[in-house]
């Protein structure tokens, strides 16, 4: 799930949840946006089983992102704003704003 919130300096907050996922050691928010560098963006298990992370974005951005599961599993998010396919044969999802 994808939250995005205008902020007052025309910035966007942008929120990205994972579905709850137990066994799970770590996930990572990884996309265009951080050079998809899998360390940058490590999310935070909240009480509910589900992982979160945020960003801020210019107005217009359009990012292509991913979330790495354990180092080494990529999955999607179900309610991604597009998605786009990419050179390893699967889609990345896209956020805009």
């Amino acid at each position: 799930m994808i939250k995005k919130t205008l902020r007052k300096d025309g910035y966007f907050h942008v929120s990205f949840y994972t579905e709850a996922m137990a066994e799970v050691e770590s996930v990572h928010l990884v996309g265009s946006f951080n050079d998809w560098d899998t360390n940058v963006h490590p999310m935070r298990r909240l009480k509910n089983g589900r992982y979160m992370a945020s960003c801020v974005f210019d107005p217009g951005a359009r990012h292509e992102f991913r979330y790495l599961v354990n180092g080494e599993n990529w999955i999607n998010d179900a309610q991604a704003d597009q998605y786009a396919p990419n050179p390893h044969g699967s889609d990345n999802c896209v956020v805009t704003t």
